[in-house]
């Protein structure tokens, strides 16, 4: 095979990202796809062409054209055309440079590869997977390459809205010059990480960018109110359903449903248990990093309403003090074991009580067959489902509930967003 000579690869990778600049979607200015079968890389879109190079079966490429079975293909090193069968486009995923006074892009997984550029300490990088040697391949703007993995770590979000009456345009990078993904609605739900320089780093479904910080409000669900539904979505609008977890988290089964609920792209509610929050400390914050929404249930399970106003708060506080201590981040939502509340407990609470509209009685029957019966039989737009994180066969029937729904045509959200 015929390799581009060493002193061609900053010029080749130049070009790369000039051409990159052709193809704009969601994750950046440059399509990212990986290698998933070692193929010969063409002149032209034929078998007929000359053969110019080759690629690895797990190296990245980027893309800028895709037409009748062949892909266009860049790497700092070459660039031609392979069948697209030997191609696999990539989703990112938002990491933060931590390492102080930031770290070097390179062009290949190597200290003595060429360099690309600075990532700055504090900004907000898209990593598409990992190479030997402890490397991560990553975007920023219009640059990619390899950085090394432990100068990043993956943020804790937070939810935020917009607050834009107008809406907010979404960057690339975190400057007004930089290139316009899209522009965000008004009080639209985003997942916040960081703010620099006057830009925070926000994620709303597939769009990932900047937005103006002054642009962003918090979420206030600042009430003690009980609710037992969501609110319907207008007409037209994807109809929505809060699946809810209680009793967790368990070491065992919390983890299953995670999987579950990442598996199926689905967001859901955990109401936990203080003292289990205590023990699972690590698991409180997978919870919390993919994206769910934690909610206090008490540290016990005691029936609220048969204890002293100082027992209830006892009860309601060492919980949200477990959870913030997990999380950095106190409870959104209160449910009340046995949905058991009066007066007295309502005034000790600042936020939402979460009662629900479908009970699967998952602890009583442990069938996972019965859920899904329960949820076919009473579900509708604005449904808050009640299950258990505790119970293996929950953990095996939810996977048929998350099937069922979608084809019904229903989203999967929060029981903060059901509520809005």
């Amino acid at each position: 095979m015929k390799k581009f000579l060493p002193f061609a690869i900053v010029l080749t990778f130049m070009m790369c990202i000039l051409a990159g600049q052709l193809s704009v979607n969601a994750e950046g200015a440059v399509v990212i796809h990986k290698v998933v079968k070692d193929t010969v890389i063409f002149e032209e879109a034929s078998t007929n062409s000359a053969e110019i190079g080759e690629l690895s079966k797990g190296s990245f490429v980027s893309v800028t054209k895709v037409s009748k079975g062949w892909t266009h293909i860049q790497t700092p090193e070459q660039e031609g055309y392979v069948t697209s069968d030997a191609l696999v486009k990539l989703k990112s995923e938002g990491y933060l440079v931590i390492q102080k006074g930031g770290t070097t892009l390179f062009t290949a997984p190597s200290q003595h590869a060429q360099h690309v550029g600075q990532l700055y300490e504090g900004r907000m990088i898209y990593v598409y997977g990992t190479a030997p040697g402890g490397w991560s391949f990553v975007q920023y703007g219009e640059e990619i390459g390899y950085v090394a993995t432990n100068a990043l770590k993956k943020p804790a979000p937070t939810k935020k809205k917009i607050n834009a009456v107008a809406g907010a345009e979404m960057r690339l990078t975190a400057s007004p010059n930089g290139e316009v993904l899209g522009t965000l609605p008004n009080k639209t739900t985003v997942q916040y990480y960081i703010t620099l320089a006057g830009w925070a780093y926000v994620e709303a479904g597939d769009l990932k960018g900047y937005v103006k910080a002054s642009e962003l409000a918090d979420i206030q669900l600042i009430d003690n109110k009980v609710y037992n539904k969501g609110v319907p979505v207008a007409k037209g609008a994807k109809k929505r359903v809060a699946l809810t977890f209680d009793d967790g988290p368990d070491a065992k089964v919390t983890p299953q449903i995670l999987a579950t609920l990442k598996k199926y792209d689905a967001k859901a509610t955990f109401f936990m248990v203080g003292k289990n929050v205590s023990r699972n400390a690590t698991i409180v914050k997978q919870v919390y990093e993919a994206g769910h929404e934690i909610g206090n249930h008490t540290l016990s399970h005691k029936k609220l309403t048969t204890l002293s106003i100082t027992g209830v708060k006892q009860e309601v506080n060492g919980t949200s003090n477990a959870i913030y201590t997990a999380i950095g981040q106190y409870p959104t939502v209160f449910r009340p074991p046995y949905g058991a509340t009066n007066d007295q407990v309502r005034s000790v609470m600042t936020i939402p009580s979460i009662l629900w509209s479908i009970d699967t009685l998952d602890w009583k029957h442990h069938n996972p067959d019965k859920i899904l019966a329960y949820v076919k039989a009473s579900v509708k737009d604005g449904s808050i489902i009640l299950m258990h994180d505790i119970h293996q066969t929950t953990a095996n029937g939810l996977e048929n509930v998350i099937l069922y729904l979608q084809k019904q045509g229903y989203e999967f959200v929060t029981v903060s967003e059901i509520l809005q």
